[in-house]
């Protein structure tokens, strides 16, 4: 695997990324098929993409990661999260990348995790450059996620909280910054492998967020629009003890999309350990994940795509719904 630092610009913001090629030669004279990987809530391009990078890679697939804008080493307004502005991030990835010598523009995915996964589906619905896409942890709804994951009294505590700094903003032009988990309550099991994986291994992770944040985050329901993503595939894996994204939130996402649409469930895992190498579920998904980048890349042949991504996922441990079920 080869490492190269990028930068690139969105709406004039510098953003800098990393893009990782396969060691052997592409298998053709146009390139590699790539993905820009999407990273999730405050995410980082070294930190969840880094999980991905040796089986995407080692399939023959290039994979490019970024710091969307305001966040890690990327410039722009520290703690600002409107989704809009992330899946224009996200865009403008996929046009950095289609200009890489060594990339066939013919054949880049969008793989997007957590929040990111809710980026590539808006992204991918808004762009058809978008050959395939596959959210990882996902969510269809983000004020849904949230809701499900906290007690109602907190939920409506913090709509309170919203309302007053709109007010706020409006009479003082004064934003209140919180803490990031007052916007995405995490769950005890989640809580540990941030602070073990993430606090202690990046420090620009965990930074303060704009409130105003916290009401764009619920506002944003990217399943409304995944249906747009058809005729290209989609794949959708998920644990069934997803504690911070309820399984919920991958099988609405499912039931928005049209065909052609593969839904994996991962049982028993939730949201941060199965990409973890030496997880009993690890290589299973990760191998359904490539064999599905594979054949996505280029999207051909819509119906046989779909049911060969169940039946690999079928001959695992892992769940696949199949892509016959109605939307």
């Amino acid at each position: 695997m080869k490492a190269r630092e990028c930068e690139f610009y969105s709406d004039g913001v510098r953003l800098d990324g990393l893009l990782q090629l396969p060691d052997v030669p592409p298998a053709n004279e146009r390139g590699y098929p790539a993905v820009v990987f999407c990273s999730g809530y405050q995410g980082l391009k070294e930190l969840i993409p880094e999980k991905f990078w040796n089986a995407l890679t080692a399939a023959g697939i290039a994979c490019f990661s970024f710091d969307y804008r305001g966040f890690g080493t990327s410039d722009g307004d520290r703690g600002r999260l409107l989704p809009s502005e992330q899946v224009e991030d996200a865009l403008n990835g996929v046009t950095y990348l289609l200009e890489q010598p060594e990339i066939d523009a013919s054949r880049v995915a969008l793989v997007g995790w957590g929040f990111g996964g809710g980026v590539v589906v808006q992204a991918a619905a808004e762009d058809e450059r978008v050959a395939a896409v596959a959210c990882l942890s996902g969510i269809g709804d983000g004020g849904r996620a949230v809701r499900d994951s906290r007690t109602y009294p907190e939920w409506l505590a913090m709509q309170d909280r919203i309302k007053a700094d709109r007010v706020r903003r409006v009479l003082t032009g004064e934003a209140e910054r919180v803490s990031p988990w007052d916007i995405v309550p995490l769950e005890p099991v989640t809580r540990a492998d941030v602070d073990r994986e993430m606090y202690a291994k990046h420090d620009r992770f965990g930074i303060e967020m704009y409130l105003y944040s916290a009401d764009a985050y619920y506002r944003f329901q990217p399943e409304k629009v995944a249906d747009k993503i058809s005729p290209r595939p989609l794949l959708i894996m998920h644990g069934t003890r997803n504690g911070l994204h309820p399984i919920d939130e991958a099988r609405s996402l499912y039931a928005h999309a049209a065909e052609p649409k593969v839904l994996v469930e991962l049982p028993d895992a939730t949201h941060l350990d199965w990409i973890e190498v030496g997880h009993p579920l690890h290589a299973e998904a990760m191998q359904v994940l490539t064999s599905w980048l594979q054949e996505a890349l280029p999207h051909s042949g819509h119906e046989q795509l779909a049911v060969s991504a169940a039946e690999q996922a079928d001959a695992s441990v892992l769940r696949a719904v199949p892509s016959t079920a109605g939307n």
